[in-house]
């Protein structure tokens, strides 16, 4: 059995003043000539294309295309929803899926936030549609306003796509921070037998995903978000799987994907971490991964 460790609460109160003070003073130095020139640098998006090859993907997928979103903290950079749906216009996919933290103020009012993800939604092209999951940003209140504008929100629940006789199992969890309930864990458990993909915010409980699936899309930590050169980031946000922090890894025979995320949280800057979005390609054949085009070996 795979657990989070528990927090102390003087840590979370701790955390609470410090995203208060962070948040009057990104107030103040909002209208500043270089807090705009950070945080327009902050938006510069990587597409990052992905070939993953899986000997038991249903030959129906062969050549399934995923476009991952995660971390777009939209209501701290203005045009971050504006810069999100040009980079993703004209990506053709079969589904979007969006890993959590789609805001950034848990407390701002929805209204502004739901016309920004509007916005994005317009741009992307997937003809299955867009999926989500929440993070530790986001609150069950924005699940009816989210399904309205065409985003189906995944709440520890599996949806089964299928064609031409296969199945593609994709299980979505609550976050595994802030939200996080024995339900998540039973949504693993309980996932169909089959190629399973699991969306969850965080990387904490892929030890338990990989049980029963192949595939585990996931971001949250902003790929370090503030770094020194190299992407040598200083914290992964994380309390175990430290060492999926980032990037494409593997653990057991599940392969997993950890973006850098679109967004920037709480201070509008990005150093030597630039935000990325993601467009997975499912292939079947000899297990085999690639990162825009270059083979990569994960041991």
């Amino acid at each position: 059995m795979e657990a989070l460790p528990s927090g102390k609460r003087w840590r979370g109160q701790v955390r609470s003043h410090l995203y208060g003070t962070a948040w009057r003073v990104h107030h103040v130095l909002r209208p500043t000539r270089p807090f705009r020139r950070g945080a327009k640098r902050a938006l510069r998006l990587e597409l990052t294309e992905l070939t993953l090859s899986f000997a038991d993907l249903p030959a129906a997928f062969d050549g399934y295309r995923i476009l991952h979103l995660t971390d777009l903290h939209l209501d701290n950079i203005d045009d971050t929803a504006a810069e999100t749906a040009a980079r993703i216009a004209g990506i053709e996919s079969d589904l979007c899926v969006i890993t959590g933290d789609i805001r950034d103020n848990i407390h701002a009012p929805l209204h502004p936030l739901i016309e920004r993800l509007e916005q994005v939604v317009s741009s992307v092209r997937a003809s299955d549609g867009i999926l989500s999951v929440l993070g530790n940003h986001d609150g069950a209140a924005m699940v009816a306003p989210m399904e309205r504008i065409g985003i189906d929100v995944l709440l520890n629940e599996t949806l089964t796509l299928s064609r031409g006789g296969g199945e593609l199992h994709i299980t979505g969890l609550d976050d595994v921070h802030r939200f996080h309930t024995e339900a998540a864990y039973a949504a693993l458990d309980a996932a169909p037998e089959g190629f399973g993909i699991a969306l969850v915010h965080s990387p904490e409980v892929a030890g338990r995903a990989a049980e029963k699936h192949r595939l585990y899309l996931t971001g949250h930590t902003h790929g370090g978000q503030i770094c020194l050169p190299g992407q040598r980031s200083f914290t992964s946000g994380l309390k175990r799987h430290r060492d999926l922090g980032k990037g494409l890894w593997r653990h057991g025979r599940m392969l997993g994907y950890t973006s850098r995320g679109i967004g920037a949280c709480i201070v509008p800057f990005r150093s030597f971490c630039p935000g990325e979005v993601t467009l997975v390609t499912l292939r079947r054949g000899p297990d085999h991964v690639s990162v825009n085009g270059i083979d990569t070996d994960l041991g």
